[in-house]
């Protein structure tokens, strides 16, 4: 049994500049597509970043929150031993207890803040929920910014932009599309 295996091949010549541009424009999609995944890249780095800051100034928030919670428990304690010696008045007592009870939802408020930012940096970070529970657990500062930022020259903060380097690659795969389209119009030629 003798198999017979037939190959034909053809070539087209690039008389009108159709491939070359379609090459152009391929190559300019494929640079968007880089563009696009470095600007997911810093739009991830940047909700990290924006949920660390987060974290950070609920926990600060929670020590202010305590801090005022005990003052004020002392201050209703203070105001019921003035009730006792006649110089408070029920009012005032009321007025303690209202401030210590809110003091205490809010506490709880922000506690329950603070969790979902370990929680949204735990699915940012593709990590399960309470992963990093330990390690943020112990209260951190408030990160500072640098003092100074070196921008540079404001075209070129422009150019480092995915968004925008995104765009012009785009535009240049657009460009490069019209060159294609502007090829069709001309007779194609098929060498075999």
């Amino acid at each position: 049994n003798a198999q017979t295996v037939e190959f034909e091949a053809s070539w087209e010549p690039d008389l009108f500049g159709r491939l070359r541009r379609s090459v152009e424009a391929a190559r300019a999609d494929l640079q968007a597509t880089i563009e696009d995944r470095r600007d997911v890249a810093l739009t991830l780095l940047g909700e990290v970043a924006s949920d660390y800051f987060q974290l950070r100034s609920y926990q600060q928030q929670l020590i202010i929150a305590d801090a005022n919670l005990k003052a004020q428990v002392r201050n209703a304690s203070l105001t019921r031993e003035k009730k006792r010696l006649g110089t408070g008045t029920d009012l005032d007592i009321a007025q303690a207890d209202a401030q210590v009870a809110t003091t205490r939802a809010d506490i709880a408020a922000i506690e329950t803040l603070r969790q979902q930012a370990v929680y949204s940096l735990s699915l940012l970070l593709a990590l399960p929920p309470t992963a990093l529970d330990a390690e943020l657990a112990t209260v951190g500062p408030i990160p500072t910014p640098p003092q100074i930022l070196a921008v540079g020259v404001p075209s070129e903060l422009l150019r480092r932009r995915p968004d925008i380097r995104r765009a012009e690659r785009t535009l240049a795969s657009a460009t490069a599309q019209i060159g294609v389209a502007t090829s069709d119009l001309f007779p194609r030629f098929f060498l075999a």
